[in-house]
């Protein structure tokens, strides 16, 4: 067993489109990582209803919607008991001018007016300061600081230790940011399961992922992605997910990916 009776669940995308969320659940503590899209919210909301409908602490990696627009939804919705959001982000001007460079919408704002609405706590991560939620401990290794004029390398990286193996969460991460932390944290990004950075591919680099070190990725990544598939067959698209995941099979890994139904490792 990985996580000595805490159970892990990571939910897929019920659209083509990729995204990430996570729910970490044991003695009756439940933490959620960002939380996908909008799409994702029914099964997510459902996934935490099950739990028991609260939620000790909500962390998001970063500002993009298919990792946040899931919470917003919640919030909106005010059946789950959210006691505490987890988060920091560039300032909203700066979010707003390279998501309309990456020609995304920019939902970083809509976030922060629900959680004014809701008045639900907010937690600022820093670097190496750690953060009890429930049993579960969680220390963030990036402070989410601009990186160039992309979103992605603001990601906050978190660990999550549970009552067994610890897990890396990276967000869309990526090589511009990771130097800074392959230098301060040596030793806590060692761990036995790890999110792949930017659904699997050009996130970090292999360096990164060798000194982590893991057994099980968790890959947040559709079959089509996976595939590096855009519709002219395996290998033909522009991602570089091939080249990640032999870079894992090199390290010996298990890895999971999203399925129909959300995947649950115990």
């Amino acid at each position: 067993m990985l996580f000595n009776g805490d159970k892990l669940y990571m939910l897929p995308s019920v659209t083509p489109l990729q995204c990430m969320g996570f729910v970490l659940a044991g003695e009756g503590d439940v933490i959620v990582v960002d939380g996908g899209s909008a799409n994702e919210a029914d099964e997510l909301e459902n996934l935490l209803l099950s739990l028991g409908g609260e939620v000790t602490c909500w962390f998001l990696t970063h500002g993009h919607f298919d990792h946040i627009e899931g919470l917003i939804e919640v919030l909106s919705r005010g059946k789950i008991k959210i006691n505490e959001v987890c988060y920091r982000f560039p300032p909203l001007d700066y979010i707003e001018r390279v998501e309309r460079q990456e020609n995304r919408v920019a939902r970083a704002a809509d976030l922060e007016r629900e959680i004014a609405r809701t008045g639900v706590k907010v937690i600022r991560p820093e670097p190496g300061v750690k953060i009890a939620a429930g049993h579960f401990t969680v220390l963030p290794l990036s402070d989410g600081s601009p990186v160039g004029e992309t979103l992605n390398p603001s990601s906050v990286v978190y660990r999550v230790d549970t009552r067994g193996e610890s897990v890396l969460f990276l967000g869309d991460m990526d090589w511009r940011a990771e130097g800074k932390i392959l230098e301060r944290f040596p030793q806590e990004i060692r761990c036995p399961v790890v999110q792949m950075a930017h659904h699997g591919q050009q996130g970090v680099t292999e360096e990164f992922y060798r000194a982590v070190s893991p057994k099980v990725c968790l890959w947040p990544t559709p079959e089509w992605l996976w595939n590096n598939d855009i519709g002219g067959g395996y290998g033909t698209g522009p991602f570089k997910t091939l080249e990640t995941r032999a870079w894992m099979e090199k390290l010996g890994t298990v890895n999971y990916r999203f399925g129909k139904e959300i995947t649950v490792l115990e």
